[in-house]
């Protein structure tokens, strides 16, 4: 049988929704300070407390038609989630939040990308961001993703929809001298958008995870700093690699 790209490009859509509860709580214990994060999705406040301080910020989370925005806790720190689930190109960003200078600021953007044109994923991350919370953070995504969609509409995934199916790669980025990509295998991996990631140097190949990892760059959005690998997708716990130690894993592999 054979199948046509549109036939892709469909379904992920329909699997986007997430239902959030209406009051999140999320305590961090970084330094002598113990911050809570508070989300109520039926006012969209985010109310914040440390130490003797608490300041509400107003239209940070809440419910839009097919947008969605919440706190969340990702990787054992409070997070402000974003999904855009009604376009054609399907969004979910973390944002990670800490404090600089006594200021709520957000800390590194994970973006979660279905190019609308191809259906291939993108998987990025930008750190070293230190931006300070407010209700235009969303804005933040168009900063990176136009240039990283724009490079991702020169993948094909055809080869995949072919009898038999031949393996397609959609490159990610280089790291050091690890070159980074998400491969899929069948039309299952498009449809379901379940690529694997590669890791590639020379003529040898480790396979790093059938899940989430994030290829990172500093707040530039072109300087790559580490491949940070999802080990837990409730908890969106993440374990960092370096090229260094992504070289080791490829020679031992």
């Amino acid at each position: 049988m054979k199948y046509t790209l549109s036939t892709v490009l469909l379904i992920p859509l329909a699997l986007a929704t997430t239902i959030y509860a209406q009051t999140y709580t999320v305590t961090a214990n970084r330094g002598e300070v113990t911050e809570i994060y508070q989300g109520n999705m039926d006012t969209g406040e985010l109310t914040i407390s440390w130490g003797t301080e608490t300041k509400v910020f107003a239209d940070i989370v809440g419910y839009a038609g097919q947008t969605y925005r919440a706190l969340v806790s990702f990787n054992g720190a409070p997070a402000l989630t974003y999904e855009n689930a009604g376009s054609n190109t399907h969004f979910e960003v973390f944002y990670t939040l800490t404090f600089k200078d006594k200021v709520p600021v957000i800390n590194c953007a994970y973006f979660n990308i279905r190019n609308g044109q191809n259906g291939a994923s993108i998987r990025k991350a930008a750190c070293n961001l230190y931006m300070p919370l407010s209700n235009e953070n969303q804005n933040l995504i168009s900063t990176y993703s136009d240039n990283w969609i724009e490079a991702s509409n020169a993948v094909s995934l055809q080869s995949v929809m072919a009898e038999p199916p031949q393996a397609a790669d959609a490159p990610l980025g280089r790291l050091g001298e690890v070159d980074v990509a998400l491969r899929y295998s069948s039309v299952e991996d498009p449809m379901s958008a379940t690529p694997r990631t590669i890791a590639t140097a020379g003529t040898k190949t480790y396979e790093v995870s059938s899940g989430n990892a994030y290829l990172v760059y500093d707040a530039d959005g072109t300087t790559p700093l580490a491949l940070d690998v999802e080990t837990d997708p409730a908890t969106h716990t993440l374990k960092r690699l370096t090229s260094l130690e992504l070289l080791r894993a490829i020679e031992a592999n």
